[in-house]
C-alpha cells in the first residue's frame, strides 16, 4: 500500500470509531463526523466511513431533510469532483478547509483523466478565477505528496506537466462491476500467458530429453566402434601384422645386399688414371683400401705377395701412335713374389 494511502487510513481512524460508537444515533451527530472528516487536512480516503450504519442510515426517510445532504456530499469527497457538487442541489454549504480539500481531490482526478492539463481547463473544472490561484493550488497538492508535477506557464498554453498520482480516490459502487470485469480479463490472459509458458518449458523439457538420449546414443556407438577396432588391430598385427613386418625386412635386407655387391664391384673395377700428359696409366684394385701399395694379400699365413707395375714408354700418349701402330710399345714388367713379412 502506498504510504500517502497509508496515512489517510490512519488520519480516518477516529472519526470511524466516533461513527461506530453507540452516541452515534444522532443525524446531527453524524452530519458533524462527516463534516470534521471532510476538513481535516490529513484525510484524503473515506470509503470506511461510508460503509458505517450510522452514517447509512442517514438515507432513511425519517431523517431530517437538512442531514440528508451530508451523505451525498460524503460521496462527493469520496469519489466525485467539485463539479459534481456544483451540479448536485440541496448540499451543505463548504467551509474553506472543505473547499480546498475538495478541489485537491477534483485535481487528482483530473490529473488522471484529463490530457492535457491546461490552465484554462482545469480552473473552468475547478471554478478557479487566476492562474495564480490555480498555481498555489497545484503546489499544495505537490507538497502534500498527491501528485507529482511540473508548472509550465510560460508555454503556449500554460501546461500542468503530472508525472504521477497518489491513489487516494475511492471507487464508485457502480464502477465495482466493471473493475471485476476488467480484472477477469486481465486474468484470462495472465492465465493464457502462463499456460503458453507452461507449454513452451514442456517443450523445451522434452527436447533437451530427446538431445540427451540421442548424446548417449552417440556415445555408447562411439565406445562400441573404438572397442572393435582396438580389437581388429591386436588380430592383425598377430597375423597380416606379423608378415607385413617379414617382408619389409626381408626387403631392407635385400636393398643391403644389393649396396654391398655394387660398392665392391666398384671397388674392383677400380679405374686408369691419367696424368697431366697421358703418358701415365695406373691400375688401382680399390682407391678406398687401407694401404694403397699395389700388393695383393693372398693369406695371412705365409702366401704369396704380388706385386704388378705397368710402365708404358713415353710415346704411349701420343694418340697418333696409339691409332697407328708405327711406334713401337716398349714395356717393363716387374714381377716380385716374395714372402709377406
Amino acid at each position: 500500500m502506498d504510504q500517502a494511502q497509508t496515512r489517510a487510513l490512519e488520519a480516518l481512524q477516529p472519526f470511524i470509531h466516533l461513527a461506530t460508537s453507540s452516541t452515534a444515533s444522532s443525524p446531527r451527530f453524524v452530519a458533524n463526523i462527516i463534516t470534521n472528516a471532510t476538513s481535516s487536512p490529513h484525510t484524503y480516503v473515506f470509503a470506511e466511513l461510508l460503509e458505517t450504519p450510522a452514517v447509512q442510515a442517514l438515507r432513511s426517510p425519517e431523517t431530517p431533510e437538512e442531514f440528508r445532504g451530508y451523505l451525498r456530499l460524503l460521496e462527493i469527497f469520496a469519489w466525485g469532483t467539485w463539479q459534481e457538487y456544483q451540479e448536485t442541489p440541496n448540499l451543505p454549504a463548504l467551509n474553506k478547509e472543505q473547499t480546498l480539500k475538495l478541489r485537491l481531490l477534483s485535481l487528482l482526478t483530473l490529473a488522471s483523466t484529463l490530457r492535457p492539463l491546461t490552465y484554462e481547463s482545469l480552473m473552468k473544472a475547478l471554478s478557479i478565477s487566476t492562474p495564480a490561484e490555480l498555481e498555489s493550488l497545484v503546489t499544495t497538492a505537490i507538497y502534500s505528496s498527491l501528485i507529482t508535477a511540473r508548472l509550465s506557464p510560460a508555454t503556449n498554453p500554460p501546461t500542468v506537466h503530472v508525472t504521477s498520482v497518489a491513489p487516494l480516490r475511492d471507487v464508485r459502487p457502480q464502477m465495482v462491476s466493471t473493475m471485476i470485469s476488467i480484472l477477469s480479463e486481465w486474468e484470462g490472459r495472465c492465465g493464457d500467458v502462463i499456460g503458453g509458458i507452461e507449454a513452451e518449458i514442456a517443450k523445451i523439457k522434452a527436447q533437451a530429453a530427446k538431445n540427451r538420449e540421442r548424446e548417449r546414443e552417440r556415445a555408447s556407438r562411439l565406445e562400441q566402434s573404438i572397442a572393435g577396432w582396438e580389437g581388429d588391430g591386436g588380430d592383425s598385427f598377430d597375423g597380416a601384422g606379423a608378415e607385413s613386418a617379414a617382408a619389409a625386412a626381408a626387403g631392407r635386407s635385400a636393398r643391403s645386399n644389393n649396396n654391398q655387391q655394387s660398392s665392391g664391384s666398384g671397388g674392383a673395377r677400380g679405374g686408369t688414371k691419367f696424368g697431366p700428359s697421358g703418358s701415365k696409366r695406373e691400375f688401382s684394385g680399390d682407391d678406398d683400401a687401407d694401404d694403397d701399395d699395389g700388393y695383393w694379400d693372398n693369406n695371412s699365413d705365409g702366401g704369396v705377395d704380388a706385386r704388378m707395375d705397368i710402365d708404358e714408354g713415353a710415346g704411349a700418349g701420343s694418340h697418333s701412335t696409339r691409332a697407328g701402330g708405327s711406334s713401337a710399345r716398349q714395356a717393363k714388367r716387374v714381377l716380385n713374389m716374395g714372402k709377406k713379412s
